[in-house]
């Protein structure tokens, strides 16, 4: 169950899209390569290339929380445009979940 509410900060990270990373590799990324600190509460998210997963990341109550969300063949997420070259976005409750809710059709098979 997904227990992330919009009382967190949120963050993407539009340069970050190794999915095969675990918790603490993924932590650690985020300390060393855009030195933020992942033990302070807020949530990291980041995509695949492709568009189809998103993982998001946070630490509570002394441990690591990801959470994955995936869609099936033919759908993907919406893609996120930032403006500057940013290497860190904060990004608002409300616009996290237009990303996570909206899927979109990459094609479209007629027969």
């Amino acid at each position: 169950m997904l227990s992330i509410n919009g009382l967190h900060n949120f963050y993407y990270l539009p340069k970050f899209h190794d999915m095969r990373c675990k918790a603490r590799r993924i932590s650690e990324m985020i300390r060393t390569r855009y030195q933020r600190d992942p033990l302070n509460g807020d949530v990291y998210i980041f995509m695949s290339k492709d568009q189809t997963k998103v993982k998001m990341i946070h630490y509570e109550n002394h441990a690591f929380y990801v959470h994955e969300k995936s869609f099936v063949k033919g759908y993907k997420f919406i893609k996120i445009v930032i403006s500057n070259d940013v290497p860190v976005y904060k990004i608002e409750w409300k616009n996290l979940v237009a990303v996570l809710e909206s899927p979109v059709i990459k094609s479209i098979y007629l027969q």
